[in-house]
């Protein structure tokens, strides 16, 4: 496996519980001057949103579908419950980790979405840590290193401005709707 002593160690600090000093796309842009062709087409299918399309040809990657493939799993399940609708159709087909439904339960008991998010996005970060564990200037670690970027630059997007606005539109939505029947 390829070392990326340069990339990794031009790479900022990333931190939960701030904003990223860095953006996917100037990421990309170093990895794209750093890394192997093949390694950098498995570290673009990286993806927080879009699982089937990642190139699980490291480990890494498949423990990572799996923990997250199974807690959005248990989440379809715990929605589907409380619908009273079938869930079957609606599940990933993945190996199942048995960590990750107890972070689903643990965030469907929040209060607010938002507060939700937040705490799967915590979880998500210290299946993170585990995944870096003994990956120091390797792929491995470029591969946390964007799934963490990702997760921050989400995180980011949740303000209170936005939140409102997207209430907003919502709203007005619901009253056409109303209108219009």
């Amino acid at each position: 496996m390829d070392q990326y002593y340069y990339a990794v160690s031009s790479l900022p600090f990333l931190d939960f519980d701030n904003h990223p000093l860095i953006k996917v796309d100037e990421f990309m842009s170093i990895c794209k001057s750093t890394l192997i062709e093949k390694d950098f087409e498995i570290i673009s299918s990286v993806s927080l949103t879009e699982l089937d399309k990642m190139d699980t040809g490291t480990a890494v990657v498949k423990k990572w579908l799996s923990w997250e493939g199974t807690l959005r799993n248990e989440i379809v399940k715990l929605r589907a419950a409380s619908l009273n609708v079938e869930s079957g159709s609606y599940l990933y087909e993945i190996e199942t980790n048995s960590e990750a439904p107890a972070a689903a339960r643990n965030a469907y008991k929040m209060n607010s979405p938002l507060m939700a998010e937040e705490a799967l996005d915590k979880a998500r970060w210290y299946l993170l840590d585990e995944l870096e564990h003994g990956h120091h200037f390797d792929l491995e670690k470029l591969i946390v290193y964007s799934l963490r970027l990702q997760i921050l630059e989400r995180k980011s997007m949740f303000t209170t401005e936005k939140g409102n606005e997207n209430f907003q539109k919502i709203y007005e939505n619901i009253k056409e709707a109303v209108r219009e029947a």
